[in-house]
């Protein structure tokens, strides 16, 4: 077993260990009982996550465009908006597969239909992670708030420090090559600012986004929200980890468990279990409901490319 299968092998573990601990925590907390109790009637919230998984799906639009925006910038031709987007939500989808890389599989595969080099995507999806990461430590730092759980682990000063001196390490070394004419039969392009930057703006955009369904989620459920900086700093801090854990399907149960974490003892840790749970549906039926409108726009690209060709 090479050392990228045990990374995956292990991050699935985790994952799987992580929904155990997540499931135990449910059953000893009373957080069923406290679904039960909840002072809203059950078709309101089913309602409120229905139209919550509507706005996480808008809010998914925002990635999509970003990663238009980084392989316009990275490929020798700009590729088509709607069909790259289209694919992108699409492929998503497969993040719930154990392993957490088929969407990066299906993306890659699926873009090479419109003659973008192997190199062009592969640098693509290292720039996306880069300001993705990049993006989620901004709003923990933005928010003010460091939860102690974090603040124990990392800074997250630090790391934003980190990455962006890896951006700029990437982008010397793009252009060293690009200098000396080396890999003459490559594309090697440069990293575009402009690009980094509308990219670096959807991605912060996206996490308020995310954030705010959590808090509005919680004032919705009369939970106790003592600071709804805290809640933001740990929604993105949750996405983060679940990101970094290579192998957990969609963060499964890394997410759950981080953002109990860091908000058990502000919240309660029933309400914090409960609250995580609840966005997890959220996500998952606009994952959905994005996978769907993604599917329509391929289809409908698809078909003009037909009938150009008839």
């Amino acid at each position: 077993m090479n050392a990228r299968k045990l990374l995956r092998v292990a991050g699935l573990a985790i994952s799987l260990l992580a929904v155990a601990w997540i499931v135990m925590r449910f059953v000893e907390s009373g957080a069923l009982a406290r679904l039960a109790d909840l002072p809203i009637a059950t078709g309101v919230l089913v309602a409120w996550l229905v139209a919550g998984a509507g706005a996480y799906a808008a809010a998914m639009a925002l990635p999509a465009l970003a990663w238009w925006r980084i392989v316009c910038g990275l490929a020798p031709h700009a590729p088509p908006a709607w069909p790259t987007m289209g694919t992108y939500a699409v492929s998503q989808y497969g993040k719930y597969l154990p392993g957490n890389v088929a969407h990066y599989a299906l993306r890659h595969v699926w873009s090479r239909r419109y003659d973008i080099p192997h190199a062009s995507l592969a640098l693509a999806s290292i720039m996306e992670a880069a300001l993705l990461v990049l993006g989620a430590l901004a709003l923990i730092v933005g928010a003010g708030v460091q939860p102690t759980a974090l603040s124990r682990l990392v800074d997250p000063r630090v790391a934003v420090v980190a990455v962006l001196l890896g951006i700029v390490t990437l982008a010397l070394a793009l252009y060293w090559i690009r200098r000396r004419r080396l890999f003459t039969r490559l594309h090697v392009p440069a990293l575009p600012p402009s690009m980094m930057l509308a990219a670096f703006a959807c991605y912060v955009a996206f996490f308020v986004c995310s954030a705010l369904l959590v808090v509005g989620l919680a004032r919705v459920l009369d939970f106790p929200v003592a600071s709804a900086a805290l809640l933001c700093a740990a929604t993105a801090a949750s996405w983060l980890a679940g990101f970094v854990v290579v192998g957990a399907p969609a963060g499964l149960g890394v997410r759950e468990a981080t953002f109990v974490a860091l908000t058990g003892a502000t919240l309660g840790e029933d309400h914090a279990l409960l609250l995580i749970g609840l966005f997890r549906i959220v996500t998952f039926l606009g994952d959905t409901i994005f996978l769907a409108a993604g599917a329509a726009v391929m289809r409908n690209a698809q078909r003009h490319n037909g009938d150009r060709g008839a």
